[in-house]
Formats: structure tokens, sequence, C-alpha cells
């Protein structure tokens, strides 16, 4: 586990309650996105105001487990909050929409590219 420690002026991811590391400095990049994406949506979760989640390209480094992990977390805690995210993948979007689909929850997909093309296309 990490422990978020604050010091007053600033705060650390220790490993072990008390330690003077910063996990941070340790981590992979994917372990990161993992770490910055839990600690977003654990305060959202808590002081969010509204009921509109954004989400900007969660997983472009994240691996398959914790996407698999994370679309669970978003499905079942946040299924109160209309969510928009982005991302440059299409099986990711996919996949999303699949799970969302699955256990009867709406999604859907807008490919700005498309979107873009055809109004040019139909002028």
């Amino acid at each position: 586990g990490i422990f978020i420690e604050n010091d007053g002026n600033s705060i650390a991811f220790n490993e072990t309650p008390g330690h003077g590391h910063d996990a941070v400095f340790s981590m992979s990049s994917g372990q990161l996105s993992a770490l910055v994406l839990s600690f977003t949506l654990a305060l959202n979760q808590r002081y969010a105001k509204h009921t509109l989640l954004l989400v900007d390209d969660p997983v472009q480094t994240l691996d398959e487990i914790n996407v698999a992990g994370f679309v669970e977390l978003l499905r079942t805690e946040f299924q109160d909050r209309q969510i928009i995210m982005s991302t440059h993948e299409d099986r990711m979007s996919a996949y999303f929409r699949y799970k969302y689909k699955k256990f009867g929850m709406s999604a859907g997909r807008i490919n700005f590219m498309e979107a873009a093309r055809s109004g040019i296309d139909s002028r």
C-alpha cells in the first residue's frame, strides 16, 4: 500500500508510514498514472459539487489490468455521474462502451475527426 503523509507544506506517498522516501520517485509512468487517477478520483468522489466527470486520455500509460480496474471503478463507484472521457485509442473506447452496455448502462462515442471530415465533405 501507499500512505499519504502531509507535513503541512507538501504531501508524500510513502510505502511505510514515517519513512522519508517518497514512493513516487521509484514508480514507472504507468504506476504514476494509476496513482494520480486514484488520488484524483478519490478527491472527486469526496468533494465534487457536480455530477459531470471529465477525464482526458487516462489509459495511455496503463497496462490492460489497470485499464480493466479503471473501467470497473468508474462503472461502479461513479455510476451516478455523467462521464466524458477522451482517448486516442479506438480499441479502448470500444472496450469502455462494451463494459458499460453489458451492465445496462448507456455509453456513446463521438469521433471529432470523423465529424469534422463529414462537415467539410458536405459543403
